[in-house]
């Protein structure tokens, strides 16, 4: 006869112990499982302790409530905080291969992630205060990159933000819907549709960096025209670009 106890298995009064470390893995484990095969409708104490073998004293005593097991369990699991944080932050040195990175290689990882694609369902579904303050933390975990992206696209008239959110929700919905039906005849199913979006992404980028390579040769050209002594309006003309353009370029060049 079975019993359960302590966070462990006693058969014939013979106690299995588990370490701190493995009743966490059984834990998120368990928790995973029911994520992805029942849903979060299923997600209790209750349900996690039996999947897991795992007595609520024990989840009590190392989380202090079932909230802080989940917490803990998300932080681990939330695809963007450590995915941004741990791997494309460092990874690409410029902004080109950045967006390309960022894009193709989230694509590919939430494609791979049920349990991140089970996140968003349940966020979209039951937006309660535990997923709303999770989502939060999320944007946080992003800002620093997105500040840097958005300094930059500046320079050529791009709201990179609104196009991160306009792409990125974008591969959500593809992703999350792609075993309902093809979504503008692509199928991401199959390596032939994930091909066309990554190979769109990278178009999308030579498209955008061909645009600041034209102003950055277009502020080179009025750097020339300001050091021969030409005038602000007289090179806006020329130029065919705004005064305050012209005025950006001789801030930069007092920096």
């Amino acid at each position: 006869m079975k019993t359960q106890k302590d966070g462990g298995l006693i058969q014939a009064n013979k106690r299995i112990r588990r370490s701190k470390d493995e009743i966490e893995r059984d834990l998120s484990r368990a928790i995973t499982k029911i994520i992805t095969s029942q849903g979060f409708s299923k997600l209790t104490i209750n349900n996690v302790s039996e999947a897991a073998n795992v007595t609520k004293r024990v989840i009590y005593e190392n989380y202090e409530s079932f909230e802080n097991l989940l917490k803990v369990y998300f932080i681990k699991n939330d695809f963007w905080t450590s995915f941004i944080l741990a791997k494309i932050a460092d990874k690409y040195t410029n902004y080109k291969d950045f967006f390309v990175g960022v894009l193709g290689e989230f694509f590919k990882a939430i494609d791979e992630n049920p349990v991140f694609q089970c996140i968003i369902r349940w966020e979209v579904a039951d937006p309660n205060d535990f997923v709303r303050s999770r989502a939060k933390n999320r944007e946080i975990s992003c800002a620093d990159e997105l500040q840097k992206n958005k300094k930059f696209f500046q320079q050529i008239g791009i709201d990179i933000e609104a196009l991160y959110a306009l792409l990125i929700s974008g591969i959500y919905h593809l992703v999350l819907r792609k075993d309902i039906s093809t979504f503008c005849n692509i199928d991401i199913t199959n390596q032939e549709g994930k091909d066309r979006i990554v190979n769109i992404i990278v178009k999308l980028s030579e498209l955008m960096f061909a645009s600041f390579e034209k102003v950055d040769e277009k502020k080179r050209v009025i750097a020339r025209l300001l050091n021969r002594g030409m005038g602000i309006e007289e090179i806006a003309e020329i130029m065919e670009v705004d005064k305050a353009f012209v005025c950006s370029i001789i801030e930069l060049k007092k920096e």
